[in-house]
């Protein structure tokens, strides 16, 4: 092999990588996002979960949803997965305001409805 040949042979090499690299990258975080799509229905219980503990610990909504926050963030370093607060905060809002809607006593019905 003379020194053309060895500097082609390299060239397609980087040229092949060069390619290859951004795909990789692209497979990565694509594995990474469904990897946290799959955990979103454990998340998702989590959170009933700890809503429903703290419910019998708390009397107020407040430090109710504070230690709902601090305990799924915990849970999630330790698991190495990442929470969006200001998304966890919102789900955690809507989840409350769905039980109180569900909870809510029923309106009494007027004559002539």
């Amino acid at each position: 092999m003379n020194a053309d040949q060895i500097v082609s042979i390299i060239v397609a090499i980087l040229s092949g990588l060069a390619a290859c690299i951004p795909l990789a990258v692209k497979l990565v975080q694509y594995v990474q996002k469904a990897a946290q799509e799959k955990n979103w229905a454990a998340l998702l219980g989590l959170v009933v979960d700890l809503m429903e503990e703290a419910e019998g610990k708390f009397a107020d909504g407040a430090t109710r949803k504070e230690w709902v926050m601090a305990m799924v963030q915990t849970s999630a370093e330790y698991i190495n997965y990442e929470i969006d607060t200001e998304a966890l905060s919102a789900l955690i809002d809507s989840l409350v305001d769905m039980t109180n809607v569900i909870n809510a006593p029923p309106e009494e019905v007027q004559e002539g409805e």
